[in-house]
């Protein structure tokens, strides 16, 4: 399992990630009003989505299996639990802290 590191420095910006070795390009976004990450996906230079909301332990693009997007599982999610008090939803603070993008690969998951 990998994870796609956010830089938060450099936000709003895109890079590029493989997935299952599909390249894609992932534009970040964050709305500091209401406290949030939205990020836009590209394949081959075209917009497939636009305006995902990074919601905590909900799957991306988990409604949109019918466009070009990755044919994995990618999750906000804080994996420090139950050592400590995890994170409920995603912030500035713990994003690429506590809350990592992880991404599981097909063959990754025994369903």
């Amino acid at each position: 399992m990998k994870f796609i590191d956010i830089d938060k420095s450099k936000i709003p910006y895109e890079q590029e990630v493989v997935i299952n070795g599909e390249t894609f390009g992932f534009e970040i976004y964050y709305n500091k009003s209401g406290d949030y990450f939205t990020c836009n996906l590209r394949k081959n230079n075209v917009l497939v989505v636009c305006g995902e909301k990074l919601a905590y332990g909900q799957i991306l693009f988990e409604n949109l299996a019918y466009r070009e997007i990755p044919r994995s599982v990618i999750i906000p999610y804080d994996i420090t639990r139950p050592y400590k008090k995890h994170a409920d939803r995603i912030t500035w603070e713990n994003l690429n802290e506590d809350v990592f993008l992880y991404v599981i690969e097909a063959g990754e998951l025994d369903l």
